[in-house]
C-alpha cells in the first residue's frame, strides 16, 4: 500500500536532524501550489513536535518511534514560528498553533524569552492577516493558563517583565 509505505518513510525521516525545518520550509511555502500538502505538512510538523519536542515525556522515548528535535533546530523553529503563523492561511495556522501550544507548554517563557517581544512587535503591524496571526499565536500560547489554579508558579510564568 503505498499510502503506509510513505507514512513509515516519514516516521524514519522524522527521527533525522533537520527534518523538522524542512517540512516547516514546505508549511511556509508559498511556491506549493497545491494547499492540501502545506496542510498535510503543517499535520506532520504539529505531530512531530507533539512526538519530539518533550523529552521529559516518558510515552514511548525509548521505542522504535522516539523523535528528537536537535537543540540548534528546536532554536531554528522557535525563530521561524511567529512569522509563520503570520503569513500562512487559516487552516494551516490551525495545525501550527498547536505544535506552538505545545512548543509553548515545555519553552515558555525561560527558554523562549524573544517570543513577547517579536509578538509584540508584530501586533502594530497595518496588516489585518498580521494582526491575526499574533493573535492566534498568544491565544496558543496562553491556553494552557486558562484553567490553572492561581499559584506563585502561574505568576511568574505569566508576568512579563
Amino acid at each position: 500500500d503505498v499510502r503506509r509505505a510513505a507514512e513509515r518513510h516519514l516516521t524514519e525521516a522524522s527521527r533525522s536532524p533537520g527534518h523538522p525545518l524542512l517540512v516547516l520550509r514546505i508549511v511556509a511555502s508559498s511556491d506549493v501550489a497545491d494547499a492540501s500538502v502545506r496542510q498535510s505538512a503543517a499535520v506532520h510538523f504539529k505531530n512531530v513536535v507533539k512526538k519530539g519536542w518533550d523529552e521529559s515525556d516518558d510515552d514511548d522515548n525509548d521505542g522504535p518511534n522516539r523523535v528528537v528535535i536537535a537543540p540548534a533546530d528546536r532554536d531554528l523553529i522557535k525563530s521561524h514560528l511567529v512569522e509563520l503563523m503570520c503569513t500562512v492561511p487559516p487552516q494551516i495556522q490551525a495545525q501550527c498553533s498547536e505544535a506552538i501550544s505545545l512548543i509553548a507548554r515545555v519553552d515558555f517563557p525561560q527558554r523562549w524569552d524573544n517570543l513577547l517581544p517579536e509578538l509584540i512587535g508584530k501586533f502594530n503591524s497595518p496588516d489585518p492577516a498580521v494582526v491575526s496571526g499574533v493573535l492566534v499565536t498568544v491565544n496558543a500560547i496562553l491556553r494552557r493558563f486558562r484553567y490553572v489554579q492561581r499559584s506563585d508558579a502561574l505568576y511568574r510564568d505569566i508576568i512579563y517583565t
